[in-house]
C-alpha cells in the first residue's frame, strides 16, 4: 500500500556553518523506499543526510487524505487542496529564526493562508521592536513558485499521484474514531533508515 510522507531532513552541505534542513513529501510503500528520490531531491548532501522528523499523512484535521495512482479511473469532485506551509516567526531576545511546518486542507490559497494567521505560532512568534529597522512579525516562509506563488500544493509535489480528501464525517465516522497521524522526530541516519526495509 502506497503512503505518503512528510520528512524534514537535516544535512550540512559543503561550505556551510551549520546543519540545514529541508522538508521533502514522497511516495512509497515503506519509508527507505524514499531513500533514492530524497538523494535526487537534495543532491547536495547525497547520501549524507538524516532525517529529523517525519510523518505519514492519511488525517489532516477533519478530512482524509488517500491516495489514488493516476492510471486508475476515479472521480473527484472535491475542490479540495492539501497546502504546506512553513511559518517563520521571531522571539524577542532570542538570536534565532523559529519555524512551524503546518498541513491545511483549504479549497484556495488564500483560504490556507487564513488558516495559518489562525495559528497558535503566528499570534506566538512575534513582536514590534521600536528600536530597530527589522520587522519581526510571523510570516509566510520558504515561498516556492508551483502553480501557487506562496505556499506548497502538496499534490503539485508528488508524481503519478492523485491526493484524495474527504471529510471524515462524510465517511460516516466521528473524528474521534479516526487516530491522530503520528510524529516521528529524532535522529535517523541513513544507515539506520536502510535497516528498516
Amino acid at each position: 500500500m502506497l503512503t505518503l510522507y512528510m520528512v524534514q531532513l537535516g544535512g550540512r552541505p559543503k561550505g556551510r556553518l551549520i546543519e540545514q534542513h529541508d522538508m521533502f513529501f514522497g511516495v512509497a510503500g515503506q519509508l527507505p523506499e524514499l531513500i533514492t528520490d530524497i538523494n535526487n531531491h537534495w543532491p547536495e548532501v547525497k547520501n549524507k543526510w538524516h532525517i529529523d522528523s517525519y510523518r505519514a499523512i492519511t488525517k489532516v484535521d477533519n478530512y482524509t487524505i488517500k491516495l489514488i495512482e493516476t492510471n486508475e479511473q476515479v472521480e473527484n469532485n472535491s475542490d479540495l487542496k492539501l497546502f504546506f506551509i512553513n511559518l517563520g516567526g521571531y522571539q524577542q531576545g532570542s538570536f534565532e529564526e523559529f519555524h512551524y511546518k503546518l498541513l491545511v486542507v483549504a479549497s484556495s490559497q488564500a483560504d490556507a493562508i487564513k488558516q495559518a494567521k489562525q495559528s497558535e505560532f503566528y499570534k506566538t512568534f512575534t513582536f514590534k521592536d521600536k528600536n530597530s529597522f527589522f520587522d519581526a512579525a510571523s510570516h509566510i516562509d520558504d515561498k516556492f513558485e508551483v502553480d501557487i506563488d506562496d505556499i506548497y500544493n502538496v499534490g503539485d509535489l508528488v508524481s503519478n499521484i492523485q491526493l484524495l480528501i474527504e471529510p471524515i464525517v462524510e465517511m460516516g465516522m466521528s473524528d474521534i474514531e479516526m487516530k491522530e497521524d503520528k510524529e516521528y522526530v529524532g535522529y535517523l541516519s541513513i544507515k539506520n533508515l536502510r535497516k528498516l526495509s
